[in-house]
């Protein structure tokens, strides 16, 4: 039964609303996989860059004098902190010492007074 031809268009209108047309959906296709080995060559770039920059690296070694004076320097380092420490800890307890004989001192000065019938 033949179709007019204004039905069959706005039939076909609607369809390329709704749905991918076949043609651009190859397209489409044929654009990811352009796109996909585009991005494969960049990875390829980047790996072959890494690599080269891995063994320049590699190459780059340094020298036992070099390596003597940095852990001589950590060396130091560690013994530094770790007298300041106890710097610290001993200036913490001279304080606390301190302390407590003042509150020793007020507290017998304050018996004192009591004794005496100065309060």
């Amino acid at each position: 039964m033949p179709v007019p031809g204004w039905i069959r268009r706005s039939v076909r209108s609607w369809l390329d609303a709704h749905y991918v047309r076949r043609v651009d959906h190859k397209n489409d296709i044929r654009d990811s996989l352009w796109e996909i080995k585009v991005v494969a060559r960049e990875l390829a770039e980047l790996r072959a860059e890494v690599e080269r920059l891995n063994a320049r690296v590699a190459k780059i070694a340094p020298d036992q004098a070099r390596m003597a004076r940095w852990d001589d320097a950590h060396r130091l380092a560690v013994e530094t902190a770790s007298a300041m420490d106890r710097i610290l800890q001993n200036e913490v307890l001279l304080w606390q010492a301190v302390d407590r004989v003042e509150s020793a001192a007020a507290g017998d000065a304050g018996r004192e007074a009591v004794r005496d019938g100065i309060r």
